[in-house]
């Protein structure tokens, strides 16, 4: 067994050892910590305190995913993607060597935090110099982020009448060099509790102006979307508001077109003169002007991921083989039902569909299915002559369009509906295609209305198996699921969740949909063998890389699973 692997919270060797260069901006990490003797080296190690790669381990977890057999030229998939099966499965990763499988982030991730607890002690020992206010918030933010996504995954987070008593995960907050030092994983409130204390500081302390490439550093913008995030995923809806709105302007000017059926209330949509309407026109992805621009799937990539795009907020490019895991099913046999990926990428509640660039990659046969090209990578040469190298992805860890869309989740779970509505009918403007032109949707054409959400999840709404009408879920809506009211509430929460799991393909952020919701999921395999996720299910837990048990720490217990592989 090697050390690394014994020394999972050892932040000397972490960040000795280096962590995974980020091509874009990371050119070497300092090689120890006794050489921080300035804030420029400080600076240039909170590099690597961004944890990425979490996507491919998530993302084939969710639901539509259906096992293919083979890949699409019929043969078994790489090696390099054998991680997919277990994802898919929700069982236990067999090692730790994979740069992507669930225990492999959750180790990338400590050694994240190793490098922003190396930071925040350089700075200490360096007397605290003037102006390191900013270093330091970076580095708690980093420290935050990466305990956030942590607890989310691998404890009963969104257990919320057990954060009391649930373990959380072990909270790093200084330097060690002892090898399998003793950590408590306390519970899963005193863990938020302390993640809120760096974020706190963060959002006070931290601004733009301390690096060249801001986006790829947090700042105001990126801090203030993990307090959303933070708030969205404990439901806190009144701050989701206050933080959304300073990164998505409220409409102020809006007009009547129509009156609902639903409840004889009027059909509010945006204004052509508004100025939140004009500029979520600008700093939202523009999907319809990129299917229109765009021949090549590199090409839409390369645009989607550009770091000086306005709906980036912080950034990421890490060593990486993620786009490969997503090329259709190329590469893994595991990948979306093709009615599942059609109905993602074309299907809403507007009636019109949406104009997400889809692309069949050239060396695919016919009949292969279509992907979304989310990721591009950047494969660095090593060796001209053998053609050998790294490959790196691009990667966006924050975008604007994540604001927009908790804003309007949170307005409807707090009954201010034609709020939410307005929200909605703002993101979809670049993103729908009209019926009978090439051009953009009308306001008239596009907005969403009470009467267009409930009809679209009229079965939907109907049907007591959704987990809108689970009991799971109940008590979390103003009024009964057959009331005027229940219908809408449940219907725009749909509508929020869907336009999430298009906007957010292959980004890994519908497993915390699920996870929120309690959204049961069943796979199939080609065997016929099946398994349903439920919302108590044990499996939705990730399991903890089981050396950690050498510093004290217990594993996850999958004591209930309802319905194992049969």
């Amino acid at each position: 067994m090697n050390m690394k692997k014994l020394m999972i919270f050892c932040s000397v060797l972490a960040v000795a050892a280096g962590v995974s260069s980020c091509g874009e901006f990371l050119d070497q990490v300092p090689d120890n910590r006794t050489k921080l003797d300035d804030m420029d080296k400080v600076k240039a190690l909170l590099v690597s305190a961004y944890p990425v790669k979490y996507h491919e381990a998530l993302e084939f977890r969710c639901d539509g995913m259906i096992d293919h057999r083979a890949t699409s030229d019929g043969t078994q998939p790489s090696a390099n993607f054998d991680y997919t099966r277990q994802s898919f499965r929700w069982e236990d990763y067999p090692n730790i060597e994979s740069s992507v499988d669930d225990q492999a982030y959750f180790m990338a991730v400590y050694e994240a935090i190793a490098s922003a607890n190396h930071a925040l002690a350089a700075i200490e020992e360096l007397g605290t110099p003037a102006g390191s206010e900013t270093s330091i918030a970076e580095a708690r933010l980093c420290r935050a982020y990466g305990h956030f996504m942590l607890l989310t995954l691998y404890s009963k987070f969104f257990d919320e009448a057990g954060r009391e008593i649930n373990p959380g995960i072990p909270f790093v907050d200084e330097p060690e060099d002892i090898v399998n030092k003793h950590y408590d994983r306390g519970t899963v409130a005193s863990t938020l509790a302390r993640i809120k204390e760096d974020v706190a500081y963060g959002l006070r302390y931290v601004t733009s102006t301390e690096h060249t490439q801001p986006k790829f550093h947090f700042s105001p913008d990126a801090a203030r979307m993990l307090a959303l995030r933070i708030a969205l995923y404990e439901r806190d809806y009144p701050s989701v508001i206050t933080y959304a709105s300073q990164l998505v302007p409220q409409p102020t000017l809006t007009q009547e077109i129509g009156t609902n059926q639903l409840d004889n209330t009027p059909q509010i949509a945006p204004s052509a003169d508004d100025v939140a309407y004009n500029t979520c026109g600008t700093s939202l992805y523009d999907w319809v002007t990129a299917y229109n621009a765009y021949s090549s799937s590199d090409a839409f990539s390369i645009a989607f991921q550009r770091a000086s795009s306005s709906h980036i907020i912080l950034a990421s490019e890490p060593y990486s083989l993620l786009n490969r895991a997503f090329v259709s099913i190329a590469y893994s046999r595991y990948q979306y039902r093709d009615s599942e990926f059609d109905a993602i990428i074309q299907q809403n509640a507007t009636g019109l569909q949406w104009r997400l660039p889809a692309f069949l990659l050239s060396v695919m046969p016919a009949g292969a299915p279509n992907f979304v090209p989310k990721f591009y990578e950047d494969f660095k040469v090593t060796n001209i002559n053998a053609n050998t190298g790294s490959p790196y992805c691009r990667v966006a860890l924050f975008r604007r369009e994540e604001a927009i869309l908790a804003r309007a989740e949170a307005y409807a779970m707090m009954g201010e509906y034609d709020k939410a509505l307005l929200d909605l009918s703002m993101y979809v403007q670049n993103r729908v295609k009209p019926s009978g032109s090439t051009g953009k949707a009308s306001i008239r054409e596009s907005a969403l209305t009470r009467d267009k959400v409930v009809n679209y999840y009229e079965e939907d709404l109907a049907s007591l198996t959704n987990f809108v009408n689970n009991s799971y879920n109940a008590s979390r809506f103003s009024t009964g699921k057959d009331t005027t009211e229940g219908r809408l509430q449940r219907a725009l929460v749909m509508t929020v969740l869907d336009f999430r799991r298009t906007e957010f393909l292959y980004e890994g952020y519908r497993w915390f949909d699920i996870l929120r919701w309690n959204i049961p999921v069943t796979h199939t395999m080609a065997t016929g063998e099946s398994s349903t996720l439920t919302p108590d299910d044990d499996r939705r837990v990730l399991q903890m890389p089981a050396t950690v048990v050498l510093s004290g720490i217990e594993l996850n217990k999958y004591e209930n699973v309802p319905n194992p592989w049969s």
